[in-house]
């Protein structure tokens, strides 16, 4: 496991949502950091290393190539991750990739706390 600080770039490659299927509620993604397999970040995680001046997040196309690029936007004055339409399927483009399983499973970058 590494820490969403030890990337500079990284390749979204599913979503989690909760309720309605929109960016909004997107709560997980799945990233592809290109040198240790594929993990797991909380959106919360994600928009603050993407409030970092020397990082960039894309989306992961099917056949693997870089898609557009994810961004923070603002939505009803409440931080959300978003990319560039898809033309074929007329939304964003991260509600186009998979979906992850159940919300019972933690990020997987993130520390354990141990209880006594």
């Amino acid at each position: 496991m590494v820490s969403l600080a030890s990337y500079t770039t990284l390749y979204i490659t599913a979503v989690r949502t909760a309720g309605a299927d929109s960016v909004e509620n997107i709560t997980a993604v799945q990233f592809d950091g290109g040198y240790t397999g594929s993990e797991e970040s909380s959106v919360g995680d994600l928009l603050r290393w993407l409030g970092r001046n020397d990082v960039r997040a894309y989306v992961r196309r099917p056949d693997g190539s870089r898609g557009p690029e994810v961004v923070v936007d603002d939505h009803e004055g409440r931080p959300c991750l978003r990319s560039r339409v898809d033309e074929d399927q007329g939304r964003d483009c991260l509600l186009t990739l998979p979906r992850l399983e159940s919300a019972a499973r933690r990020p997987a970058h993130r520390r354990r706390v141990l209880r006594w």
